[in-house]
């Protein structure tokens, strides 16, 4: 007797459960049926850090350069011509700061060359005057929306081997030097040389 009494309570239990359940879910069907077909939209997170990266950019303009550019929201610029210091740090063009792993600094100026070509002059620096020479290992261009970045690896004279980058549009060539190369901050140095714009 016990067995059917409690046999009879799993069965009305499982009865309301799922009466409750259909109930539920003919009340609710509006609801459903109107999210499949408006499904909440949803942001990517690449397209999430693209907005938060976005937020982080503050807008500079050289006058003396003719440039503009975007860098980090919170970073330092120090400008006195032919120099622009871009740093993570409140740096100085006055004095050498010994950096530690968790700064950097981007210094943007004017190139200026003795020959017809950049690379003439990455080969030889010494205008002609010097009699041992550089070598250029390699050379990488990446077009930007305002002109092409270059990166040149370069054995030295000295044997030392170096990385130079440059900002060109038509003849106007910025020489850009990163410190330390390679940094932690590699995305914020990419975002600010993808921003620069040769001025009108």
């Amino acid at each position: 007797m016990n067995k059917k009494g409690n046999t009879s309570i799993i069965l009305i239990i499982i009865a309301v459960l799922t009466i409750g359940i259909l109930f539920y879910f003919k009340i609710n069907k509006g609801t459903f049926m109107q999210l499949k077909q408006n499904p909440v939209p949803t942001v990517q997170p690449s397209e999430q850090k693209k907005i938060i990266r976005e937020d982080q950019l503050k807008s500079y303009t050289s006058q003396d350069l003719k440039i503009s550019f975007r860098y980090q929201n919170g970073w330092y610029i120090e400008e006195e011509y032919p120099f622009v210091l871009i740093s993570n740090f409140e740096s100085s063009l006055h004095r050498n700061i010994d950096l530690q792993n968790n700064q950097v600094e981007i210094m943007i100026k004017e190139f200026s060359g003795c020959f017809q070509t950049l690379e003439e002059d990455l080969i030889d620096p010494a205008c002609g005057q010097g009699k041992v020479k550089n070598k250029i290992i390699s050379k990488d261009v990446r077009q930007t929306p305002g002109g092409e970045f270059l990166k040149y690896t370069l054995e030295s004279y000295d044997e030392n081997q170096r990385t130079q980058y440059f900002f060109r549009k038509g003849d106007k060539i910025l020489d850009i030097e990163k410190h330390p190369d390679p940094s932690q901050f590699e995305k914020e140095f990419e975002d600010l040389v993808n921003s620069i714009q040769f001025l009108p």
